[in-house]
């Protein structure tokens, strides 16, 4: 091999490790990678961030939307597929998660609540069928526009059956970016500070 190939090969090689390094971000230990093909669609990372239940660090969450944006408006006006996924930090009852939700949703989405009543009511069957989410688990909350459904998912594994209704998932994120969400969680999810 010839110089020339050797110093191509070298820049080649620094490249894709520079595109790897890149290619994900690191929240307290999990990796969320810069894009995921969700419905046959790739989407882009927003951001990334931890999240708390019960005032403890609980969740590292990455919302994924079709394009970028900055905004909590911004972001639940995103059409399309959209992702929201997050893995546990510590072991947390299916109970208390599903309680947290439903706190969040009544603060921070009020009006949204009360258009969701019988799809709010559903947040609980959906973790029924699992006494705790354990350390590691990685949780997938998924929007498909073409059946107006949100479906979840432990470790790939379908929980429950779908959510139906447009206006849930908006609901949703904002249990993340809301008005009342710490600060930290909303700007790393909104992509305008580090995740932390």
């Amino acid at each position: 091999m010839n110089r020339l190939s050797i110093r191509i090969l070298g820049l080649a090689m620094g490249l894709a490790a520079a595109t790897t390094a890149w290619a994900e971000v690191d929240v307290e230990g999990y990796k969320f990678q810069d894009t995921e093909a969700v419905y046959g669609q790739n989407l882009l990372l927003n951001g990334a961030a931890t999240s708390s239940i019960l005032s403890t660090r609980s969740t590292a969450v990455g919302f994924y939307l079709p394009k970028k944006q900055t905004t909590m408006e911004g972001a639940v006006a995103e059409k399309g597929v959209k992702r929201i996924q997050f893995y546990m930090l510590r072991d947390v009852s299916a109970r208390d998660l599903s309680n947290a939700m439903l706190d969040r949703i009544r603060q921070n989405a009020q009006d949204e609540f009360a258009k969701n009543i019988i799809q709010t009511s559903q947040l609980g069957v959906v973790f029924g069928s699992r006494s705790k989410l354990l350390k590691g688990e990685l949780v997938t909350i998924d929007y498909d526009p073409a059946k107006r459904a949100t479906s979840f998912a432990v470790n790939g594994q379908k929980m429950g059956d779908p959510i139906e209704g447009e206006s849930f998932f908006p609901m949703m994120m904002k249990v993340w970016i809301g008005p009342k969400v710490r600060g930290s969680t909303r700007d790393g999810l909104l992509g305008i500070a580090p995740a932390k």
